[in-house]
């Protein structure tokens, strides 16, 4: 019909991604504002080096998801779309697949960083258990990498139907169960410091930011969850540029989350300056 010929669910997308694009570059400003007021000398400049990196991969993948609207015809009906179209769509996605994982786990290993320069002298039980889990963070991290380039034989027939290949594994299963491993670091990530804040005697004041870094990382929680509900909802992948809309969306939330709670226990000489 001609309203589905002319249906399109682009602009939550695009919106979400320039949002973050925004927010996201705010709080690296007030990140790297911070440690000009901070005392240098004790800054934790493995867990910067990390953070930053794991902003510049969230703008690559913001990017994507512009560009998924923009030249891939996201938000659109994949039967309205022309064949360069579609195979931009596939690409895009391809490099999504790729750069999802370092988006989220350039971020936990900062705060990793951050937690072992805290809490880690404390005893040599909270030194292992971080380490251990940042071990596990880094070696989910290097499995998602390697897996779309390994699923497909060859590598092109990931976006090249016409070529003589195949997948191990489809595209929407990849979608749905690789978040699976990064919201159950979550969790650990969060369950970290929790017992030390417990028997710490530590002011009101600092009780209340430790508070909200802890509910913006719920919020990343949710968007994980919501971004893997999402995916079980798509039935298949044969409508992929209209399906992909909302799942990109929480994508796009989870990782700008992450980035946000990992800046927040950062800014604290320069709310101290304020």
């Amino acid at each position: 019909s001609s309203e589905y010929l002319a249906e399109d669910d682009s602009t939550p997308l695009l919106a979400t991604c320039i949002f973050f694009v925004g927010l996201e570059t705010i709080f690296m400003g007030l990140l790297y504002t911070s440690r000009y007021f901070g005392d240098r000398k004790k800054s934790n400049w493995w867990m910067i080096i990390l953070m930053t990196n794991g902003y510049l991969v969230c703008m690559g993948k913001l990017t994507l998801g512009i560009l998924m609207v923009e030249i891939g015809g996201a938000g659109r009906h994949l039967a309205t779309l022309p064949s360069h179209t579609i195979e931009n769509t596939l690409r895009l996605q391809t490099a999504l697949q790729i750069i999802c994982p370092l988006t989220t786990s350039m971020t936990k290993l900062a705060v990793l960083c951050l937690f072992h320069q805290i809490l880690g002298q404390t005893s040599r039980t909270y030194s292992l258990v971080i380490k251990t889990t940042f071990i596990l963070v880094l070696a989910i991290l290097i499995a998602q990498c390697l897996i779309p380039f390994i699923n497909c034989r060859p590598f092109a027939y990931t976006w090249d139907m016409t070529l003589h290949g195949h997948c191990s594994i489809s595209a929407l299963v990849l979608w749905r169960y690789l978040s699976i491993p990064n919201i159950v670091t979550t969790f650990v990530l969060i369950s970290i410091p929790l017992p030390a804040l417990y028997k710490l005697k530590i002011s009101r004041a600092m009780k209340v930011g430790l508070s909200l870094v802890f509910i913006v990382c719920g919020f990343g929680v949710v968007a994980a969850i919501m971004r893997f509900y999402s995916f079980l909802e798509v039935q298949d992948f044969h409508d992929i540029t209209f399906e992909v809309v909302k799942p990109l969306c929480w994508t796009a939330a989870e990782s700008g989350i992450y980035l946000v709670a990992g800046v927040m226990p950062m800014l604290r000489p320069l709310a101290k300056r304020v």
